[in-house]
């Protein structure tokens, strides 16, 4: 088994390495779903039954508090065998606090996950080499979020940024961000993403202060996108935003496509991405 992850990690950076891509991902191949590795390493979670993703045909075991939260020991540093620069990727802190089975207030359990669990695992991560902490954050997209909850979601993410030495990223899949961009634009963090299958480029608006994370080709379908309609796209998303700076990536994970059409779309992203740069050099 450790030889055919091996070989699969391998295979993995091999493919980012022939597309040029910026930043290496190791695609959590080790980790069972997003949040199993960081509920194994705290003594106040355990992982309960199946839940279903979303509105995929794949499952995850639901985060259960049992008592008090308390401290993590032994983080998973997710990526640390990549060249680097390399990201790392965990749950949002609101994922993880709407995705854990607790008769408490969600909000406030989002500080306490943030400020004893996610916090602590990203700044393990950026003193490995994280160049970047990829934040999943699918349940804004999917099912929304409540004004009321907001304050709580911003402090969450300062204490994450709070002396992170790696750029951090939100990114929002599974749904339409224009609802919410006006918020998301002042969140503390360095980068938002966006499903543009999801999300009209025109309603991103203007004169961004913080970078875009544009998610451009499909990763929940197996239609291959054309490279000259990706880089169309990303030519107009950076017209419209302006942002500081634009990167380009799948609108979500590409683990439920197979390998062979996940490989297409990572070459799909990386040329379109290689077109507009070569345009504005």
């Amino acid at each position: 088994m450790d030889r055919a992850f091996a070989q699969d990690l391998s295979d993995l950076v091999e493919l980012q390495r022939r597309a040029r891509l910026d930043y290496y991902w190791d695609g959590l191949l080790r980790w069972q779903d997003l949040f199993r590795p960081l509920v194994d390493a705290n003594p106040s979670l355990q992982a309960g039954g199946l839940a279903r993703w979303f509105d995929n045909n794949a499952f995850y075991r639901t985060p259960q508090l049992v008592g008090r939260l308390e401290p993590s020991d032994g983080l998973p540093l997710p990526g640390q065998e990549l060249p680097r620069p390399w990201v790392a990727t965990l749950p949002s802190p609101y994922l993880f606090s709407r995705a854990i089975e607790t008769d408490g207030d969600p909000n406030q359990l989002m500080e306490e996950v943030t400020e004893l669990l996610l916090a602590p695992a990203a700044r393990s991560a950026a003193a490995a080499g994280a160049a970047v902490v990829h934040l999943q954050e699918p349940w804004i997209g999917f099912h929304g979020i409540e004004p009321e909850d907001w304050p709580s979601f911003e402090a969450a993410l300062r204490t994450l940024a709070n002396g992170l030495e790696a750029r951090l990223v939100l990114h929002v899949a599974y749904g339409d961000a224009a609802p919410y961009l006006d918020r998301l634009r002042r969140l503390p963090v360095d980068a938002i993403g966006v499903d543009l299958v999801e999300t009209d480029y025109r309603s991103l608006g203007g004169e961004w202060t913080l970078g875009l994370v544009a998610g451009c080709v499909d990763a929940r379908r197996s239609l291959v996108e054309s490279v000259d309609e990706t880089a169309e796209l990303l030519r107009q998303v950076a017209e419209v935003a302006r942002p500081p700076a634009l990167f380009a990536v799948p609108n979500s994970e590409l683990a439920f496509l197979p390998a062979p059409i996940a490989a297409r779309k990572v070459t799909v992203v990386a040329e379109a991405a290689g077109r507009l740069r070569e345009e504005v050099a």
